[in-house]
């Protein structure tokens, strides 16, 4: 008889939050691409804004700059919390983002510090997933904790 591994029953989901103290269920196991339209749609945002997602300490997950075939789940650790962030280019190539949750400086003001500390300059060359928070500290992959 057949048994499916525990891994395999477990429901995959994470939680974004938006909006004005809004939060929604995401399944990551799809493409990177289509969980960013989905949440897109999801959120009401139109499909030309770049979108991304920031862990809840600051770091960015950069789910855009991932291949365009790779999957969500393997950047995003289940049943964690997200922060949905504006991405937008600059004139010198360079990326701003800015936390789609309003209130945050309210709610969670040393977050907003992270956010804004790391919207400063993030390298529209870099290719390597590579961030800093606030701290200094370097993550490789800050959406999936090893």
């Amino acid at each position: 008889m057949f048994e499916k591994s525990a891994s395999a029953t477990q429901t995959m989901f994470i939680k974004v939050l938006y909006g004005d103290n809004e939060e929604a269920l995401f399944n990551p196991n799809c493409r990177t691409l289509l969980l960013l339209e989905h949440i897109k749609e999801h959120v009401g945002y139109q499909s030309d804004i770049d979108i991304d997602l920031s862990d809840e300490n600051g770091f960015i997950v950069h789910l855009l700059r991932s291949p365009p075939l790779q999957y969500a789940s393997d950047l995003l650790e289940s049943r964690r919390t997200f922060i949905l962030v504006k991405v937008s280019k600059n004139e010198d190539g360079s990326e701003s983002v800015e936390p789609m949750l309003k209130n945050l400086g309210r709610t969670d003001p040393m977050l907003l510090n992270v956010l804004q500390a790391v919207t400063m300059t993030l390298a529209a060359k870099s290719s390597t997933h590579r961030t800093k928070n606030i701290a200094g500290r370097e993550a490789e992959n800050p959406g999936k904790r090893k």
